[in-house]
């Protein structure tokens, strides 16, 4: 079981089963939520678990052509990610507070990465989204 919670504690999650993986997101919605790049977690939705704060988390709509929906805390401002992705859950990393097993395997979006932001590692990079099967 892999836990997490937002900064406040409002919110809280469960993972059961292993996730699919754990990637760095460089895409600009991820950038203008929590810094340079987003850590996060992606696996399949029916592992997740809102353990309590559903009545806390709010999601903001995306415009065309995004299509995936920022969740966040709506008392202390934390990401979450996009809990319900279709059948994958996609959470923020930064809402972890156990170790997920696993190390980031690929850089996303890396076509919208800041110029001045350079990748200094040997991961996989894709230009655009993906989502691992």
């Amino acid at each position: 079981m892999i836990r997490g919670s937002c900064l406040c504690g409002a919110v809280a999650i469960e993972i059961a089963g292993t996730p699919r993986s754990l990637s760095y997101c460089h895409c600009s919605r991820c950038r203008k939520a929590e810094g340079v790049f987003a850590a996060v977690l992606i696996g399949a939705v029916d592992d997740l678990r809102i353990v309590r704060g559903e009545d806390h988390i709010r999601r903001l709509e995306p415009q065309e052509p995004w299509t995936h929906r920022r969740a966040f805390c709506g008392t202390c401002g934390s990401a979450l990610g996009e809990l319900y992705a279709g059948a994958t859950y996609v959470v923020a990393a930064s809402l972890l507070d156990d170790d997920p097993g696993m190390r980031p395997t690929a850089h996303l979006n890396v076509a919208s990465k800041p110029d001045w932001y350079e990748i200094a590692d040997d991961l996989k990079k894709f230009e655009g989204n993906y989502i691992p099967a």
